[in-house]
């Protein structure tokens, strides 16, 4: 029997499916995407699985929930968390940078200055070296009423660094206590423009105000932490050590880091 193809009888269909959120994951220690087969990529509202693509990319697909909460774990680093507002990523351009830091499984280059000890379980740090040769300025004065409902702060970063995903200690004038922020995304067409994850507190005048990176990490379950630092070329780091355990307020002490050292810090005494 011949048989002959009719292709009026075929039924065309076309999807067309929307990237709701692409997630890359960044080594914080490098400043370069993880490549590691192990990395893996979640988010707690959605069943699916994220496409992974060869770029490094996770592409969360066709969301229906207006927020996720993205997860990234890998074996050499801390795993951690962040929770997006799909609405707050642009339509364009639906980027989330997601930062780790090395844990103890990390290859850690030679000569690495960096913490570790105990703490209460889960417990939040922080750390920023005071002395950073190179920080980062303020380009112009910032108002909690000000652009993009208060969370557009424009930051001179000389060096032209990856600012996205990234958190900063803010030293106002005259002032000791820092205020931490975290920006989630660049601003085209603004002049250092950052978008922040929310807004400051109040406003900050750009004269005398510094901005310098921060370190995070988290303490395991059995109460251990883990936290290279970044080089720089100071004789002494002077670092101000933020901390808080699951529940309670920050605590901060300043602590000098001998260059290539461990230094061992017991938070659950202090």
């Amino acid at each position: 029997m011949n048989r002959t193809w009719n292709p009026e009888a075929v039924t065309r269909v076309h999807l067309r499916r929307k990237v709701s959120a692409a997630v890359l994951v960044i080594d914080d220690f490098t400043g370069l995407p993880i490549t590691a087969a192990d990395l893996i990529v979640t988010a707690a509202q959605v069943l699916e699985k994220p496409v992974r693509k060869a770029d490094g990319y996770f592409l969360f697909m066709d969301c229906t929930v207006p927020e996720l909460e993205i997860t990234a774990r890998a074996w050499a680093y801390h795993p951690a968390t962040l929770r997006v507002a799909l609405s707050s990523l642009s339509p364009l351009r639906p980027v989330v940078k997601l930062r780790l830091t090395p844990n103890r499984n990390y290859s850690i280059p030679l000569q690495t200055t960096y913490l570790e000890g105990q703490a209460p379980p889960k417990t939040a740090i922080r750390v920023f070296c005071e002395n950073d040769p190179k920080p980062l300025r303020l380009l112009y004065d910032y108002s909690p009423d000000g652009p993009e409902e208060g969370r557009l702060l424009q930051i001179y970063d000389p060096g032209s660094s990856d600012l996205e995903g990234r958190q900063f200690a803010l030293l106002r004038k005259g002032e000791s206590k820092p205020e931490c922020f975290f920006v989630r995304d660049t601003v085209e067409g603004q002049e250092g423009g950052c978008l922040l994850s929310a807004p400051l507190k109040r406003e900050c005048k750009k004269a005398g105000a510094t901005v310098l990176p921060v370190l995070t990490a988290e303490a395991d379950e059995s109460g251990h932490y883990f936290l290279p630092l970044r080089i720089l070329a100071v004789k002494t780091y002077v670092c101000r050590i933020l901390w808080a355990p699951a529940g309670s307020d920050w605590r901060e002490q300043t602590l000098e880091l001998e260059p290539g050292r461990v230094t061992r810090l017991n938070l659950s005494e202090s």
